[in-house]
Order: C-alpha cells, then sequence, then structure tokens
C-alpha cells in the first residue's frame, strides 16, 4: 500500500505524524517463516536493504540509528516500523512501514530530518524510487544471510557506534557508550556501572 499524504501516520509507542506529498509512505506485507523470537531480527534486516536502496539509487550514505530510523549527518532520512500478528506462537504475516523523505525541502519538513533532495540536490521520480526500494528489500530478504551477519551489517553502518549516548526511557535517563545491539533489537550501552541492555527508548548522541 503507498500513499501520497498521511494525516495519521503511527510510529512508535503510538506517535502520529503527518506525511506531506513528496516522499514515499508504504507498506509491504510478509509472510516469514521464522520463529517468533527472531522477529525483532526482521527490524535489523530491512533497515540495512532500506539503507542499500537509497544508496543505490541516490548515492546518499545513510547510516542506521537505534531502534529504526536512518539518518544522514544525524537529521533523520527514513524511519522503519514493523508490525505483526501472531497467533498461538506463529507468525501470520508482519506489515513492513516505511517512510522516506525523498523530494522534500527544508521548509517542508520538521527539524532534526533531512530528505534526498537536500542532500543530492536532486529530485527523483517515485514510482521508480518505489520499484528500486522494494526491489533491494525483496532482495535482502530472499537472500537473508544468518542472524549475525544482519546483525553485523547494520552495526557497520551504524551511526551511534562506540559513541556516547543519552537513551530516554520510560523511566529514566541512561547515559553511556553505545557498545552494541543484541538479535531482541535490544541495544548495549556502557556506563559508569558497567554494561547494560536497555530494550526500547529514544536515543540522542551524548557528550
Amino acid at each position: 500500500m503507498v500513499s501520497e499524504v498521511q494525516t495519521k501516520g503511527r510510529g512508535r509507542s503510538g506517535r502520529t505524524w503527518r506525511s506531506p506529498k513528496g516522499g514515499l509512505w508504504f507498506s509491504a506485507i510478509i509472510r516469514p517463516e521464522i520463529p517468533v523470537g527472531q522477529v525483532p531480527l526482521l527490524q535489523f534486516l530491512f533497515a540495512n536493504a532500506l539503507r542499500t536502496g537509497i544508496e543505490r539509487l541516490s548515492g546518499a550514505q545513510p547510516e542506521v540509528k537505534w531502534p529504526n530510523d536512518l539518518v544522514v549527518n544525524w537529521k533523520k532520512l527514513a524511519g522503519i516500523l514493523i508490525e505483526t500478528k501472531i497467533n498461538n506462537s506463529h507468525i501470520v504475516y508482519a506489515i513492513i512501514g516505511v517512510g522516506f523523505n525523498v523530494n522534500l525541502a527544508a521548509k517542508e519538513l520538521p527539524v532534526g530530518a533531512t530528505s534526498t533532495l537536500i542532500v543530492t540536490k536532486k529530485r527523483f521520480l517515485l514510482d521508480r524510487t518505489l520499484n528500486s526500494i522494494l526491489t533491494t528489500m525483496q532482495e535482502y530478504y530472499e537472500t537473508r544471510r544468518d542472524q549475525e551477519s544482519v546483525l553485523g551489517d547494520w552495526w557497520n553502518h551504524c551511526a551511534h557506534r562506540m559513541k556516547p549516548v543519552i537513551i530516554e526511557t520510560r523511566s529514566s535517563l541512561v547515559h553511556g557508550k553505545c557498545a552494541g545491539v543484541n538479535l531482541d533489537g535490544s541495544i548495549i550501552v556502557e556506563t559508569n556501572n558497567g554494561k547494560i541492555t536497555v530494550p526500547d527508548g529514544t536515543l540522542r548522541l551524548g557528550t
């Protein structure tokens, strides 16, 4: 499903947003035959695929940001949200939702966001862009490698790899150095009191 605009886009933790004309806002459905415990791996897999697809198409070189964003110079270029339907410990389907800022000018974007137009100074045909991204996503999904390789690919292109970060959770702020991610989708932070695992939160660079 593809939309020209979104007025009630959904994000993590029930957040909503508006998406103007000029970007790609689409969802794809898959029926993965994997254990339920491997669902978080899909987030890493499709982030890798989206990053590669954007690079192939535009020449821009986005990095991944935990848990579900792609950024250029720390400005958000795209985001992914994966939702699943599970029945009796079986994955019925998964919906891969993608928002990608393509031909949007700075005045059309929120603070902290960017687009391929801004990064490359070029406009792209949205139909061609969609086909290119979907082709890359299909390629990654059909030829997906072992879990460690997927995770390693993500980590090698992580914008905050081994950098100071601040993670806002529902109950606290976690300060430390990003030391890795786990197969369950959580992030590893090296703090003054040792390494801890944070399952969810909003990350920004620390000092």
